[in-house]
């Protein structure tokens, strides 16, 4: 079974390095949404007409949204989204480049200097970008090596014995990853379009009743939520991501199906070629959709 540990350390760096920053950016996003919403909550008390709590609700108000700002700065002095990225697309290249090199297949079908040529593509892969260094030495993990012995015993594998454990451990991995993240998408699309839709139709019965004389004027609140939900599921981009990750699973479940009848070393090369350019086209439609550039 192909693990974390199996992959370079570059992998395991990059991949550390996104995870940390996207839980860091997707944190100080719900801080910075969540300041709006409470900051206009904490507004509309002030039509109470409680003189004493409308100084201080409108104070409490300027701090709250102060602190959101604040938020928001540092959200752009940290890039976060863009370590989250640039990471991920580092921990993807090496990921395909290891496969290709333990299933022996262009360019690296050949054992001749073959781990000197692997070398020298994570080198690449590394230094495409050089801003990435920092953030990867923080995570570097010293028992890490360019290659590791299950790489190297997986490449000297009997063709069948490499058939079976790319098909179990590569092709239907991703596309159980792929299929499982569709659906969590799809879902998620469907549960905040509800959510947005259900504020929306409370803020319009609440502005039919503020014009019936409601003392308090709450539907400011409910429409700065509806715009916090909407930026939310915008940045997550849940309809796009369920369709292509959809695609990208039934694409690999017609690969994993052929893998059976391939019996030679050029077909299976050749089906091995097709899965990985699959997944890496995938990944690249990820970063167009971020402006992130490939190596």
């Amino acid at each position: 079974m192909m693990s974390n540990d199996h992959y370079p350390g570059l992998y395991r760096c990059a991949d550390s390095a996104s995870l940390n920053a996207q839980r860091t950016y997707l944190c100080l996003n719900k801080l910075y949404l969540g300041s709006l919403v409470v900051g206009s909550a904490v507004g509309a008390t002030a039509t109470l007409g409680m003189s004493v709590w409308n100084m201080w609700s409108f104070t409490i108000m300027a701090i709250i949204l102060v602190l959101g700002l604040l938020i928001l700065w540092i959200m752009r002095a940290r890039s976060d989204d863009k370590i989250w990225f640039d990471g991920r697309a580092i921990a993807e290249s090496v990921k395909t480049a290891s496969w290709r090199f333990m299933m022996k297949v262009p360019p690296y079908q050949e054992d001749n200097k073959v781990e000197e040529l692997f070398i020298s593509q994570l080198k690449e892969i590394r230094e495409a970008r050089p801003h990435m260094g920092k953030c990867l030495a923080a995570v570097q993990d010293s028992g890490g090596s360019s290659i590791t012995d299950f790489m190297r015993e997986k490449r000297t594998a009997t063709l069948e014995d490499r058939k079976k454990f790319y098909v179990n451990d590569r092709l239907a991995d991703q596309r159980s990853w792929y299929a499982r993240r569709a659906k969590q998408n799809a879902t998620s699309s469907i549960r905040w379009f509800w959510v947005v839709a259900g504020l929306q139709i409370t803020a319009i019965v609440l502005a039919i009743i503020q014009a019936k004389g409601l003392n308090i004027n709450i539907v400011p609140v409910i429409t700065t939520s509806v715009a916090a939900f909407a930026a939310w599921g915008q940045m997550k981009r849940y309809d796009e991501l369920a369709q292509s990750y959809y695609l990208a699973a039934q694409e690999l479940e017609d690969l994993e199906s052929l893998a059976c009848s391939q019996t030679t070393v050029e077909e299976f090369t050749q089906l091995v070629e097709q899965a990985e350019n699959s997944i890496s086209r995938e990944h690249t439609m990820w970063c167009a959709r971020r402006d992130v550039r490939l190596t």
